[in-house]
């Protein structure tokens, strides 16, 4: 960031002192090369391992997702069994308990059979909900980080063009200064390629500025201090997509996490209206009394089983049941409404996607090499009297147009792969992916199978 500072500030200076020895009638000013920002370069692989390392939000997500599974056992075990002493047959008068017949008891209440199975399969689908949710909140991090990396190369891209307009406009300036001291040019285009310039340079400033509030950005989702130095992002190729619409719904079929949370969201309404279904059966109480110990260790003892019924159903289990139900067909709704939604994700950016690699092709070329080949030759032209101000100014703004939409379409489109890759829940750029992501991603799905045979998606 120092590195860019001196580069405003370097570019700012020498179009002021271009313009004063033009004013002047001094020789053409030679501009020396702007030093280049001694930042090391940043690689979007390596930011997004120290996102994954940092990131609280991504730890936030992580630890739900292992709460969740560690409540998957507390859903297989029986309720805590109730201990107890009971003194029968207290003589009147007093409370003599030394007097009276002990009887210890353990009672275990034991669930109708069906419902520990139904509360598991509960607790099962919440941990894969947990964890489904837990790689979506992933790709949204990740897809801001990329979207703020993009912004930061992309402001690079149109900071170098900015500079290059002050080295083009400063030499058309020179040669303005010439004709006039010549008589061969009027005093009106000289001022005009001098307003030129000092436009030029303000442009290289405010880019500058904005650069610094895109760093900061960058540096918020990387858990780093807002002010601190970012070097240059490595170039982005050009490349186009190589999937179809068709491919990438049956990516997002099986892998897209939103769709993957919608899924076990309704796995888990299903298993808890069958777990409410069976609530309105009875569950089983046990007892057993060890009577008078004083006989010895095995002594008399009692044996009581009972039944615990769910005398207010109507008031209680059954509202259950109607919820659960109610719960249930509003995720089937939710989930056909994600369907719906990944699908319109999936072609509108696939077909931005495609637009944007064409308008970057063609700028790349055949409009950039035009409109330079136009400004060198309409520079020639001016210096020797062949062409006008009006006319250079105009390739000069059209050369900068088509680079800066080059560089812009650029950016467009790996934004659109990067909302592809939120709408699949794959890499599309393997190139920018680490080891450690691919290899983080099959442990996340090693650890989710283990919780239930289905298939991991994940």
């Amino acid at each position: 960031m120092r590195g860019c500072l001196f580069q405003r500030q370097s570019i700012v200076s020498m179009a002021l002192a271009g313009l004063l020895v033009v004013q002047a009638g001094l020789p053409p000013v030679v501009l020396a090369q702007v030093p280049v920002s001694s930042e090391p370069s940043l690689q979007l692989p390596d930011l997004i391992t120290e996102l994954k390392a940092k990131n609280p939000t991504l730890r936030e997500a992580r630890t739900r997702w292992e709460a969740a599974q560690a409540r998957i056992p507390l859903s297989k075990g029986l309720p805590a069994p109730r201990v107890g002493v009971e003194f029968e047959e207290i003589p009147k008068g007093g409370i003599k308990l030394n007097q009276a017949t002990i009887m210890y008891q353990l009672v275990q209440s034991l669930p109708f059979p069906g419902k520990l199975s139904a509360r598991h399969r509960v607790a099962v689908a919440e941990a894969q909900v947990a964890a489904a949710a837990f790689k979506q909140i992933e790709w949204d991090l990740i897809a801001q980080l990329k979207a703020a990396y993009y912004d930061v190369w992309l402001l690079d891209r149109e900071h170098e063009i900015a500079r290059e307009q002050v080295l083009w406009v400063n030499q058309a300036a020179t040669a303005a200064q010439a004709r006039y001291a010549t008589g061969t040019g009027e005093q009106a285009e000289l001022l005009r390629l001098q307003a030129e310039t000092l436009q030029a340079a303000n442009e290289v400033e405010v880019l500058g500025n904005r650069r610094a509030a895109a760093s900061a950005h960058l540096n918020h989702l990387l858990t780093r201090p807002s002010h601190e130095p970012v070097g240059s992002p490595a170039d982005i190729p050009l490349q186009p997509l190589t999937v179809t619409t068709d491919e990438l719904w049956l990516i997002a079929w099986e892998h897209q996490p939103e769709l993957l949370v919608m899924r076990y969201s309704l796995e888990r309404a299903e298993a808890e209206w069958r777990l409410q279904k069976r609530e309105l059966w009875p569950d089983l109480e046990t007892m057993a009394e060890l009577r008078n110990p004083a006989m010895g260790p095995i002594g008399p003892w009692d044996l009581t089983l009972a039944i615990v019924l769910p005398f207010w159903f109507w008031t209680k289990q059954r509202y259950g049941v109607k919820a659960a139900l109610y719960d249930k067909q509003s995720v089937e709704a939710a989930y056909e409404a994600m369907r719906l939604d990944v699908t319109r994700r999936i072609h509108e950016h696939w077909h931005q996607a495609v637009a944007s690699y064409a308008t970057a092709r063609l700028s790349r070329d055949g409009l950039i090499p035009l409109a330079r080949q136009a400004v060198e030759s309409l520079i020639a032209g001016y210096q020797s009297g062949r062409a006008s101000a009006t006319d250079l100014l105009e390739a000069l703004r059209w050369l900068a147009e088509q680079q800066r939409t080059f560089a812009q379409q650029r950016i467009a489109l790996e934004q659109h792969v990067v909302m592809l890759e939120q709408a699949v829940g794959v890499p599309l750029r393997p190139e920018q992916e680490t080891g450690d992501r691919r290899q983080g991603s099959k442990a996340l799905c090693a650890n989710f199978c283990n919780l239930s045979p289905v298939t991991c998606h994940l």
